[in-house]
């Protein structure tokens, strides 16, 4: 049975990734729009101890598709983080003290919600 919730919790993960990635073409056609502070929050990825460049592209954590199953804590999310700052429905991984951000009632406590320097 645990082999088909891995299976399972890959194949959904592969299908987010596939959303995330038809979202970017999508925003750089210009048909949806993108965060107005993007380069901000491209910069804090740039300076990210999770950040991996592979093939001149950088990531955050090695790229999705080399390490499918992963703690986005520790790993990172494997999204391009140029795109992944560019989204306006998404979030660092991370808080300011390295652990998991969270959504709470008054706010997300990811770093590109708490802008700090």
């Amino acid at each position: 049975m645990s082999a088909i919730s891995c299976c399972a919790s890959a194949f959904a993960s592969l299908g987010r990734a596939a959303a995330k990635s038809a979202a970017s073409r999508l925003r750089r056609l210009g048909l949806i729009p993108e965060s107005v502070d993007w380069a901000q929050r491209a910069a804090v990825c740039e300076r990210c101890h999770l950040k991996v460049v592979h093939k001149g592209i950088s990531y955050c954590g090695r790229p999705f598709l080399e390490h499918v199953e992963r703690d986005p804590t520790h790993e990172g999310c494997g999204c391009p983080t140029r795109a992944k700052a560019k989204s306006p429905t998404e979030h660092c991984p991370l808080d300011w003290a390295h652990r998991t951000a969270r959504l709470l009632p008054d706010g997300c406590t990811c770093k590109w919600c708490n802008v700090y320097e």
